[in-house]
């Protein structure tokens, strides 16, 4: 029993050094001020869902590395379930998830041409559930319409309500990304995590503008071909 239970600590330990060398990686050469990569991570934004449970697992770590034994017996013995979430941390690090798992993929998304009508994709939005829809030219986004749009547009000329011939062309001075007054859009590549992804929307807005939307593309640009979008509601439960 005395036995098993050392081996249990012993494992504990080296569950804790695998962690460390994980986060070792992760940060390089990294500024280091906290010491420990377990303490910079628990400082991060990224490690926050961890932090007490790896405050506890540091403190165990520590006081089984200096004062493990008393008469030839462990004193304390972690849990099995501290030594499985050490596993579950240091597989988050070697394989976080891609923001593209939560993502709506190009195939499901709303999008639109120049050459469609304004009307017809407003009711796909009201019906679909999507106030941003990409305008694609040639697998490429080269804007952004929305319901902004929509109000940028009729501020600008005066009007009440639109003409049923409008097209998306119409919008053209609106939809650029660059075009947009309250709201910005963000472009990952395909290997974006989702902790960068909430990063992004957890930024303070820059000026008035909010995000709105991340594009998952190809190369990570605005020029990539989008495999992706998200919203913040797509994070929600990450």
């Amino acid at each position: 029993m005395i036995e098993g239970e050392r081996d249990r600590a012993d494992l504990f330990l080296d569950k804790y050094r695998e962690l460390e060398e994980e986060l070792n990686r992760k940060y390089g050469s990294e500024d280091k001020s906290f010491g420990s990569p377990v303490v910079r991570f628990i400082n991060d934004k990224e490690g926050r869902d961890y932090r007490e449970r790896l405050d506890l697992c540091r403190e165990i770590r520590n006081f089984l590395s200096h004062h493990s034994e008393f008469g030839g017996e462990r004193i304390i013995q972690p849990s099995e379930s501290l030594i499985r979430f050490l596993d579950e941390v240091t597989d988050y690090l070697r394989q976080p998830p891609k923001a593209l798992t939560c993502a709506t993929l190009f195939a499901d998304i709303l999008k639109t041409t120049r050459s469609q009508k304004a009307q017809t994709v407003m009711k796909k939005m009201e019906r679909q559930g999507f106030s941003h829809v990409p305008v694609i030219s040639e697998g490429e986004c080269i804007g952004v319409f929305s319901v902004s749009t929509v109000f940028t547009y009729a501020m600008a000329n005066g009007m009440t309500s639109l003409r049923d011939d409008m097209i998306i062309a119409d919008f053209d001075d609106y939809t650029p990304i660059e075009r947009h007054t309250t709201e910005r859009f963000c472009f990952m590549g395909r290997d974006a995590t989702i902790y960068d992804a909430k990063n992004e929307f957890e930024k303070k807005n820059r000026g008035s503008k909010r995000l709105a939307a991340v594009f998952i593309t190809d190369n990570g640009s605005s020029r990539g071909r989008i495999l992706g979008m998200l919203t913040s509601n797509d994070l929600i439960n990450f």
